[in-house]
């Protein structure tokens, strides 16, 4: 009888069935096997793919370990992250979506072309940077895909003037916040007009595969003991993994209303900056499971960074003194400090050194992509986390660094795609021109799983008490594919950086 069991960390291996000296493949902590009949005391089989495999016993565990993926989407952010509960309670959210179809690509390749029907607990739009949100389009239109909440910063993109909403006296009061308000600004087709965000939102509100459309903040969410939750994962819900909404921040306005500041270019600038405002106001995320906890950072910038550290850590006002900073980063670090951060905006130099100083992760993660004018990640902004990270050697993971793209694709399968390509370009009848296209579909996405979609992607895998961080060998050494490094707890608690596995 088949088992569902998972791979001990931080590493195991499937061998042989006939010969259990010979590894055949390695597998990370956390992978999922079908365990089936034992091959003696210490042996069991494990139905890997097409094939029969061997696993040591001692190497499975039952116990689910919760997995991020920080996908490869070239320029843009994308992670897809998948809670240790199982069964009905499993919930899949996928925060960001990158500007391509790398998303799309590996969801494909993950869950089988969607052949079945597929809920995801939610999307999570951090803001309305198309290297964030413009991967989520062909999701969101796949017919097989649902999506029990989407989640944005209530800053929705608009045409004409008023790209973000009226400003006035230095605040956004025009806050979609529900799915009713966001429906009645976009059912106007002239305020969509042709923008890509407009777009997006409106492929939700209007497809019954979408639940709830709202805004996600703190003051839009689960609120408890003085703090705002994502809506399901506060302290009483009785699990071990929260999830704490950090940002945007929302105050009162001027007005009375209840609004989100602007941000200029630099600290001193009195006029609004859109692209600094909605990046500032990005969904900011605190996840802890257990005793590990890890910031999604969104595209913060440096006015954001000045904002958040005098809200949380010095009441709204700006230090006067060494000691006040000193006393303000202490105090912000209650609610910023982290094991591991997605680093902000890419990689990007427009950060402080007093936010570092409150997050002081043991690992950061970095998604930059190629073929892009920004320079990201920028080379003194690594410098400075190597600086401000926790640690004599705390990780700098970059998707953009990580990714190598074979030298050589398979010749047949590239041969039988320029065939198709071909075919396609000739073909006139419409019912089979839709044909070839979905067996170019096929071929494009083996192509994307083989070259891009398993190199560069970030793999966090924990059970809380430790952690591993694990990303593909460009070239598997016998067995081993997997390169990673694992994170304990030192004798004071804290989480530090060990030494690399599987070298």
């Amino acid at each position: 009888m088949t088992k569902i069991r998972y791979a001990k960390g931080p590493e195991s291996y499937l061998y042989d069935a006939g010969d259990l000296k010979t590894k055949k493949k390695q597998l990370l902590w956390g992978d999922w096997l079908r365990v089936g009949d034992d091959i003696n005391a210490d042996w069991c089989e494990v139905k890997w793919g097409n094939g029969t495999f061997a696993i040591r016993k001692k190497d499975c565990q039952e116990e689910r370990v919760l997995e991020m993926i920080f996908l490869d989407v070239g320029q843009g952010d994308s992670c897809i992250l998948t809670t240790p509960s199982v069964g009905a309670k499993e919930k899949i959210m996928i925060i960001d979506a990158g500007v391509g179809g790398n998303l799309k690509g590996f969801l494909n390749y993950r869950f089988r072309d969607f052949k079945k029907k597929f809920s995801f607990h939610a999307a999570i739009i951090t803001h309305p940077d198309k290297d964030h949100y413009r991967g989520f389009q062909e999701v969101f239109e796949n017919q097989q895909v649902s999506f029990e909440h989407v989640y944005h910063n209530g800053l929705l993109e608009r045409t004409g003037n008023d790209l973000l909403g009226p400003e006035k006296d230095g605040f956004l009061t025009d806050l979609r916040a529900s799915k009713i308000l966001a429906r009645n600004l976009y059912s106007n087709a002239a305020v969509r007009g042709g923008k890509q965000y407009p777009e997006l939102i409106w492929t939700a509100l209007n497809s019954d595969r979408f639940g709830d459309v709202s805004m996600l903040s703190t003051r839009h969410g689960e609120k408890e003991a003085g703090r705002t939750w994502m809506p399901g994962f506060a302290p009483s819900n009785g699990g071990e993994l929260t999830i704490e909404v950090l940002g945007p921040v929302v105050e009162t306005a001027p007005n009375g209303k209840a609004g989100l500041r602007t941000f200029g270019k630099t600290m001193r600038a009195s006029a609004m900056d859109a692209g600094k405002t909605k990046n500032g106001h990005s969904v900011l995320l605190r996840l802890q499971y257990r005793d590990f906890s890890v910031l999604f950072g969104g595209d913060l910038n440096t006015p954001a960074e000045h904002f958040l550290m005098r809200h949380y850590g010095n009441n709204g006002a700006a230090p006067s003194t060494q000691a006040e900073t000193v006393a303000m980063i202490k105090q912000a670090r209650t609610r910023f400090a982290v094991d591991m951060m997605k680093c902000c905006h890419h990689g990007s130099s427009d950060v402080t050194d007093e936010f570092l100083e409150a997050t002081a992760p043991a690992a950061y993660v970095v998604s930059s992509g190629d073929e892009e004018s920004y320079v990201h990640p920028r080379p003194d902004l690594l410098g400075l986390l190597g600086k401000k990270g926790r640690g004599d050697r705390p990780l700098v993971l970059c998707t953009e660094i990580l990714r190598s793209t074979r030298e050589r694709e398979d010749p047949k399968l590239r041969g039988k795609l320029n065939k198709l390509v071909a075919r396609i370009d000739k073909e006139t009848d419409p019912r089979k021109k839709k044909s070839l296209g979905a067996d170019r579909d096929k071929i494009l996405d083996e192509l994307f799983k083989r070259n891009v979609g398993v190199y560069g992607a970030i793999n966090l895998r924990t059970d809380g008490r430790r952690a591993v961080v694990a990303f593909r060998r460009e070239k598997s050494r016998g067995s081993k594919r997997w390169f990673f490094y694992e994170m304990e707890k030192d004798v004071n608690g804290i989480f530090q950086v060990g030494n690399a596995g599987a070298q």
